[in-house]
This record gives C-alpha cells, sequence and structure tokens, in this order.
C-alpha cells in the first residue's frame, strides 16, 4: 500500500514520457537514414547521368534528392509532435478521463439516491484514490441510510405492535362498560365497587404498559420489571381478562399451588396471554381454552382452540413479525400477536411452542422463567 501511496500523476507521467522519448529518438533516426539514405541516392542517379542524357525524369530525380534533404528537416519535429500528441492522448484517456468518467457517473448516482452500486478505481494516482474516497462516502451513505432505514421499520413494527397490544386491553375495559350498561344501573353498590376496581386495574396496567413502551425505541430494547406475584393471584387476573375478552367461550384451569410466588412482570406476562387469548379467539369455533401450569422455576401458558389449526408454514413462521397465512381472508390481522408473545417470552426467559392438538385446532404454549434471575 506504501508504494501505491506514493504513485502520483507526475510519476504516471514520467513512465509514459520514458517511452514516447524512446519511440520519438528512434523514429527520427530512421526518418533521418532513410531521407538521407533517398536523397544521396537519387542525387547519385542525377550525378552519373551526362549533361546530354539528362532528360526530363533524370531532372526529377535530382528534385526529389532535393525534396528528401528538406523533409529530413520537416519529418523529424512532425514525428516528434505526433508522439507526443498520441502520449499526451493515453495519458489523460487512462490516467485522468477514466477516473474523472467514473467520479461523475458516482456523482450522479449519489445525487439521485443510486447508493447500490460500487466505485471502481482504474488508477491509482490521486484520480484513482479520490475514488476510493468516494467509494468509501458511497458506502458511509449506504450504511447510514441503511441504518436509517431500520429505525424507521423498527419504529414501524414498534408502533404497530404497540397500537395492537392497546387493543385487546381496550376490548376488556369495553367488556366491562358494556356489562354495567346491560345491568341499567340495577348492580349493587358492592358489585359496582368490584367492577370499578378491576377497571382501574386495567386502566393502571394500561398506564404502566403505556409509559415502559414510550422509552423503548425498539421491541427488542424492552426490560423486564420482575417482582414477585401470587401465583393464585396471576390466575385470577388472567381468568377474569380471558372471561371479558372470549366470552363464554373461555374456559381456564390453573395448575400449581396458589400460595407460590411467581418472579416475573405481570403486565408483561399478561401482554403474553392477552396477545394468545386474541389470536386464539380470532381462529377459534366455540372454545378458548387457557391452562396455567406451575412446576419448579418455569410457569406454563397454553391456550388452545377449537379451530382449523396452523398450517405446516404457519407453525414454521407463525412467530415472525407481520406473517400471515397466504389462505387467510382477514386484512385486518396484523401478524403480530404470536410475534410480540415471542419476544416478550424470551425476555422473560423462556419461549415459545406452536403446535397442533389431535382433536383439531391450534396450540401455543408460552413458557417463562419464574426464578429470581428472570
Amino acid at each position: 500500500m506504501d508504494k501505491v501511496g506514493k504513485r502520483t500523476l507526475a510519476s504516471a507521467l514520467v513512465r509514459y514520457l520514458v517511452p514516447c522519448v524512446i519511440v520519438c529518438a528512434v523514429g527520427a533516426l530512421v526518418i533521418e537514414g532513410l531521407t538521407v539514405y533517398l536523397g544521396k541516392w537519387t542525387l547519385s542517379v542525377y550525378e552519373d547521368s551526362g549533361p546530354y542524357e539528362r532528360d526530363y525524369i533524370v531532372d526529377r530525380f535530382y528534385m526529389i534528392s532535393q525534396l528528401m534533404f528538406c523533409l529530413r528537416i520537416v519529418l523529424v519535429p512532425i514525428w516528434a509532435a505526433a508522439c507526443l500528441w498520441v502520449t499526451a492522448h493515453v495519458f489523460l484517456r487512462r490516467e485522468i478521463q477514466s477516473p474523472v468518467d467514473t467520479l461523475i457517473k458516482a456523482s450522479d448516482k449519489i445525487r439521485n439516491d443510486e447508493l447500490d452500486f460500487t466505485v471502481e478505481c482504474p488508477t491509482d494516482n490521486e484520480l484513482g484514490r479520490l475514488c476510493g474516497s468516494f467509494e468509501d462516502m458511497r458506502r458511509n451513505l449506504y450504511d447510514s441510510n441503511y441504518t436509517l432505514w431500520k429505525a424507521l421499520e423498527e419504529r414501524k413494527r414498534l408502533n404497530s405492535a404497540f397500537a395492537h397490544d392497546l387493543r385487546t386491553p381496550i376490548t376488556v375495559l369495553c367488556g366491562y362498560t358494556e356489562l354495567i350498561d346491560r345491568c341499567g344501573g340495577k348492580l349493587p353498590p358492592e358489585k359496582q365497587a368490584e367492577i370499578m376496581t378491576k377497571m382501574a386495574a386495567q386502566v393502571e396496567r394500561l398506564k404502566s404498559y403505556t409509559e415502559k413502551m414510550s422509552g423503548v425505541n425498539k421491541l427488542e430494547d424492552i426490560i423486564p420489571d420482575v417482582k414477585p406475584v401470587r401465583f393464585d393471584e396471576l390466575c385470577r387476573h388472567i381468568s377474569e381478562s380471558g372471561e371479558l375478552l372470549c366470552g363464554e367461550r373461555f374456559s381456564f384451569t390453573a395448575v400449581g399451588d396458589g400460595e407460590s410466588l411467581v418472579n416475573t412482570d405481570a403486565e408483561l406476562l399478561m401482554e403474553v396471554f392477552l396477545n394468545l387469548a386474541a389470536n386464539a379467539m380470532h381462529y377459534a369455533k366455540t372454545v378458548v381454552d387457557c391452562r396455567a401450569e406451575l412446576s419448579g422455576s418455569s410457569l406454563r401458558l397454553v391456550v388452545t382452540d377449537d379451530g382449523c389449526g396452523f398450517s405446516e408454514d404457519a407453525m414454521r413462521q407463525a412467530w415472525k413479525p407481520f406473517y400471515r397465512d397466504e389462505s387467510e381472508e382477514d386484512k385486518t390481522h396484523f401478524g403480530l400477536g404470536l410475534y410480540i408473545c415471542w419476544l416478550l417470552c424470551r425476555k422473560l426467559g423462556g419461549g415459545i411452542t406452536i403446535e397442533n392438538v389431535p382433536s383439531g385446532g391450534g396450540m401455543v404454549t408460552a413458557e417463562v422463567n419464574t426464578s429470581a434471575s428472570a
């Protein structure tokens, strides 16, 4: 690289001039020798003829011999000028014009925001290194634009996920509101107070989740707030939210010691459950079944529906963001629910499993780590 770095236009010009001088000198010698030889030969033909033998043709030989001696003076500078012109033309085309054309094309593409190309370095002089600098600039611009594009896409995905997650708790709140309207003000004060307490808890959970998401630049930046919560209390919230979300189709079973403490982020775990329940209700025909199993340092939420189940492709890719089955007709389904569950379960030290049940329908198992280090 040091040798390449020392190469300059001046040294390149010398490399072109050296062979030019050699060719020019050799050509001049050839022209000199040829014209002198032809001049002497024609002059000898003229001198060998007698005064009375000289006719028109012989006189022409004399004129040619004199012309050869004159051409010797003219042809050498012409030859030298021709050599210099060819050398300058080749030098400009290879050492200057080629990189300049490359730079002009690169500038036009960069001006038009076309960054998916490569700036070739046709030479290793100053202009060639300038092409290399253009390539570095193009690569940095491309990386910057790609990073900005990824940030915008991540923000778009985050906003979509946030909007997706807001719909479910709002649906739960709407369920409480409909329950109050259905009773027509005939609820006893104790029941009204209980419903208002549950609604306040939902609003508080929604407020806390909103505050947590507002400081996040991307979904992967979510940091769980792990706190101990009783298993029976967690199951009660799951059961109530499931009944409000799915209605009479929802059934819930808890397996484990209700007094056991579960170390997890209850808000994120509820988001996982609500997404699973909403996804199951989207496909269920008559039943959405949920089972919470606490075993050791692991908590599993198993949500099953009696719909058509997952296709082979869905079981491989349903957890990916914005995935939708090609055969699905519902265009309002964003394809974010299982992805959010997968991501949040990973944050909580677990994961999700997607499968079908033998009797028909889909089953998604969300597992989280409930140890203190989750």
